[in-house]
């Protein structure tokens, strides 16, 4: 069985930005819109960028770095696309821009979360503050660099921080510590951009140096350094842009739990493998799950590939493993479905989160125990993450809700087909709008693999 993935969303908004920076003309081959993308190149047609899909191709032109500046600003995108459409906006401290809504309660909620957002990653000049009206120009000078408890720059950040070098032909480098989200990094380094990125650690040292820290027993860090000097011009290349990592880690899920023929063979075409984006693959892998890459590609300035998945043989368990931060931080997306799979493994699986996105998943992780817990496995939240401890069979559980989150919806998804429930999960139809088609196409691939042989 062969299944084609919807395009994985954050890369495809990213490969639109660099599109609008190219002088010229850019192809995306083999190419859909991911669901809800197309607002966003919407709103980059506001600073010039023009494209028309032709057959299976996407045929962009940008403008480079004289794209145009929009009179007005989106406020209402997720996070990360608003703080790449601002900083390009940026570029001019002096042009005034306005956020205005109703002058009601939630009119003047919305101007908050807004000036809430564009303040915490920019330096901006108010030009007048009123309760449903903003008026400001971004500042010349930029905030100072703040790395989280792992070394890093959270990934919106980073992306802006390279962006806005980029656009103002400026010069940056820092380094960082743990595993870097670098899907924008690698993007600009394609496309011709004058960038250095490369690991550092051990062979960074002389040998003396080596000894002595290894003597007084300390440990030699491999960190990421990261580069970028002026660039005159952006011209145009080929792109392609792989397969959700999210969707992929549903069909790995529902083929590793559901107890589904042995036999059974599931290729999923073309995933996107970027270290930095598949982390929760390599977690499940290390769980025992039994899959395989049978075909990496190293194009396009990045790594995509065939993904093999098979059931697991007979007689074998997941088996629970403990998960730092820094392996979290590869597959925060994937959070739900690694729980999930916890709830199938032997012994005690702990999961840990970045500490600074403790407090806003916490409630994500309360709703996500609560429906794990009819299960009957073992499921504690505490501070840090997730603490689960599985069961051998589990035949019970039913009257999930994926509540908000769409990855929680689409992993307790899984796990509802997998107990063969007849009823779907409650807010299902969030699951759907995010990731279009998908169960479809799970359900179809557990309806091949359990037909009988007459029927197949």
């Amino acid at each position: 069985m062969e299944f084609i993935l919807n395009p994985d969303r954050e890369r495809m908004e990213l490969a639109l930005v660099m599109a609008l920076l190219v002088n010229g003309r850019t192809v995306f081959e083999d190419f859909s819109f991911a669901a809800g993308v197309e607002p966003f190149a919407e709103a980059l047609k506001e600073f010039g960028l023009s494209y028309v899909q032709q057959g299976h191709q996407l045929v962009l032109e940008g403008k480079g770095f004289q794209y145009a500046l929009p009179s007005m600003l989106p406020m209402v995108m997720s996070e990360s696309r608003c703080v790449m459409l601002w900083t390009l906006a940026s570029k001019d401290v002096e042009q005034i821009y306005t956020f205005a809504a109703e002058e009601d309660e939630a009119g003047i909620a919305k101007i908050a979360r807004a000036k809430e957002m564009l303040q915490k990653y920019f330096k901006v000049k108010p030009v007048s503050d009123e309760a449903a009206k903003f008026t400001f120009t971004f500042a010349a000078e930029d905030l100072p660099i703040k790395k989280d408890s792992l070394g890093n720059i959270s990934t919106v950040m980073r992306n802006r921080i390279l962006l806005r070098t980029l656009i103002r032909g400026e010069y940056i480098s820092f380094e960082e510590k743990g595993s870097v989200h670098d899907q924008w990094t690698k993007m600009l380094a394609y496309f011709g951009v004058n960038l250095k990125y490369e690991g550092r650690g051990m062979e960074q040292l002389t040998e003396l140096e080596r000894r002595m820290m290894m003597a007084r027993g300390q440990k030699i860090e491999r960190t990421q350094f990261t580069e970028l000097s002026e660039t005159q011009v952006i011209t145009g290349r080929d792109y392609y842009i792989p397969g959700d990592t999210t969707e992929a880690m549903a069909f790995v899920l529902l083929t590793t739990i559901a107890g589904i023929p042995k036999n059974t063979e599931v290729c999923l075409k073309n995933v996107d493998l970027n270290s930095s984006r598949a982390g929760a693959l390599t977690c499940l892998k290390r769980m025992g799950g039994n899959f395989e890459t049978v075909s990496r590609r190293e194009r396009f300035g990045d790594v995509y590939g065939d993904v093999m998945v098979y059931p697991l043989a007979s007689g074998k368990r997941l088996q629970g493993r403990r998960f730092s931060e820094d392996t979290i931080a590869t597959g925060l997306e994937e959070y739900p479905f690694l729980a999930v799979a916890a709830c199938f493994a032997e012994g005690e699986t702990i999961l840990r989160i970045p500490k600074e996105i403790r407090k806003e998943m916490r409630a994500r992780n309360e709703a996500l125990a609560e429906n794990l817990r009819k299960t009957g496995a073992e499921v504690g939240v505490y501070d840090d993450g997730l603490v689960i401890r599985g069961l051998e069979t589990i035949v019970n559980g039913s009257d999930f809700d994926g509540g908000e989150a769409p990855e929680n919806g689409l992993a307790l998804s899984v796990l509802s087909m997998a107990l063969e429930n007849d009823e779907p999960v409650a807010n299902v139809e969030l699951v759907e709008r995010t990731y279009p088609g998908v169960l479809q196409k799970l359900g179809q691939m557990l309806e091949m693999a359990t037909a009988k042989p007459e029927e197949s």
